[in-house]
């Protein structure tokens, strides 16, 4: 199984809705985004790119490094209004909702190997042990683990961060 499209983005618009902030909307909407991107590294595909290479699929996109560099550049280019501290709270939580790709991808058993996360230092991939987002049937097929495992727990916190924001609103 592979953690799908879908299931990325709101892993990382989970980690986006943490922002308490202006554009707390477009934080989130751009937290989906990064989390979903490392996977354009697939385009190496059609392209003959190995899977096993650097720029192949799981490689350098899949990295801690990428991670950070995209929630940066993310935020420098479509953050540039927010106040200092605001911008470094949401560049955190950007380099974050990327890096839950290569973590979820790391959970899988798909693909001869996991990410690269130390990409471009090391080539190495890693694989947890405990591979959940894979499955035969039922509850137990990919898209039953997927929403159980990733969207299920996501979509919880999505909304126990909204509760307790709006509480702490109307209590002020």
């Amino acid at each position: 199984g592979v953690a799908s499209p879908w299931a990325h983005a709101i892993a990382g618009a989970a980690v986006g809705s943490f922002y308490q902030g202006e554009k707390r909307g477009r934080v989130i909407t751009l937290a989906a985004i990064c989390a979903a991107a490392p996977d354009l590294d697939l385009i190496g595909w059609p392209l003959g790119i190995s899977p096993e290479s650097l720029l192949g699929h799981r490689g350098l996109t899949h990295s801690i490094p990428f991670a950070i560099l995209l929630g940066g550049l993310a935020t420098i280019f479509f953050l540039p209004s927010l106040v200092r501290r605001e911008r470094i709270a949401a560049a955190c939580l950007l380099m974050l909702a990327t890096a839950t790709h290569s973590i979820l991808d790391a959970m899988t058993s798909y693909a001869p190997t996991g990410p690269a996360f130390w990409a471009p230092f090391t080539n190495q991939r890693y694989r947890f042990s405990w591979t959940p987002l894979t499955g035969i049937g039922g509850v137990h097929t990919d898209f039953g683990r997927e929403f159980l495992f990733v969207c299920l727990p996501a979509l919880g916190l999505i909304a126990l961060i909204e509760w307790r924001r709006r509480t702490a609103s109307t209590a002020t």
